[in-house]
């Protein structure tokens, strides 16, 4: 029987406008769609939106003191939109399926350069850090920084769901997730 497939729809903020669409995909989402892939064996797509495509999204002030009213907002965006979009063709969207990132050029606030609800379908990330959006789209697919890892392959790497606090720029990004976070992501798809 074949699987539902997974996506993944990356609105740029519009202050990423200027920036190209497929190299954004290559440095953040090449390596992330065949990960997911390989982790729940199901198709994934991951499809960037430029920011004149979705302007009612490529819009949103994620600028915030608080990182969970930004992602409040965000989500009550995001459902309105889907609601209008959908409504009347009858298409019920599967949360654990279809996922939706705000790209930013910034962080959200001096702090925070993404947040994401744990198993939902919304996050926000800012390309300020390399693994942000990897990292928040894990969130989304139940990933845990308590399942994050540092691996060794010749060179030492972090996962993505390390925090600030155990990051070091001798490090690179292992451009996967660590054995643990990947088993919660495919117990977390195994009933959508």
């Amino acid at each position: 029987m074949l699987k539902r497939p997974l996506s993944l729809v990356v609105i740029l903020h519009q202050d990423l406008a200027e920036h190209d669409r497929h190299e954004l995909f290559e440095t953040y989402f090449s390596w992330l769609e065949e990960e997911m892939e390989n982790i729940s064996a199901r198709p994934m797509a991951i499809v960037l939106v430029r920011p004149s495509e979705a302007p009612d999204l490529s819009s949103y002030n994620y600028k915030n003191s608080s990182s969970s009213a930004a992602l409040a907002g965000w989500a009550e965006r995001v459902d309105d939109y889907l609601l209008k979009r959908y409504k009347d063709k009858n298409i019920r969207i599967n949360r654990k399926l279809n996922k939706y990132l705000l790209l930013t050029r910034t962080d959200i606030n001096s702090d925070i350069a993404g947040v994401a609800q744990r198993g939902g379908h919304v996050g926000i990330a800012s390309i300020t850090v390399s693994n942000a959006p990897a990292h928040e789209v894990g969130h989304m697919f139940n990933a845990t920084h308590e399942d994050a890892d540092i691996l060794y392959n010749g060179w030492w790497s972090e996962t993505p769901l390390n925090t600030p606090d155990f990051f070091t720029p001798l490090r690179l990004d292992a451009q996967r997730f660590s054995d643990n976070n990947r088993e919660i992501i495919r117990q977390y798809l195994e009933k959508a």
